[in-house]
């Protein structure tokens, strides 16, 4: 098994809902996340943010097999074409070691 991450800007959060539904990934969560960039730190450090200063983004998140996980790391460069270039799709897996 494998936990499978896939962060996007908060627009996109539907295109990336659809791609898990495309991959008939049955269950999933997602979390809305305050992103920065490296600039946005250094201008503003790291306790202060708000919708000005922050990027609104998304975390979704799923425990697969091993098999759904490498078509939904590898369609994830397919995926990005659909986002703006400068802020693409990034996805990360995990080995999962026990599920309960």
């Amino acid at each position: 098994m494998k936990m499978i991450g896939l962060m996007s800007l908060a627009q996109y959060r539907n295109q990336v809902r659809k791609y898990f539904e495309q991959r008939e990934v049955q269950i999933y969560s997602e979390l809305e996340v305050n992103g920065h960039t490296s600039d946005s730190i250094k201008q503003f450090g790291w306790w202060v943010f708000d919708d000005e200063t922050a990027i609104q983004s998304v975390l979704f998140f799923a425990i697969v097999t091993d098999e759904k996980a490498g078509d939904i790391i590898t369609g994830v460069s397919d995926l990005a074409k659909k986002f703006d270039p400068e802020h693409p799709p990034r996805a990360f897996q995990l080995n999962v070691e026990k599920l309960v």
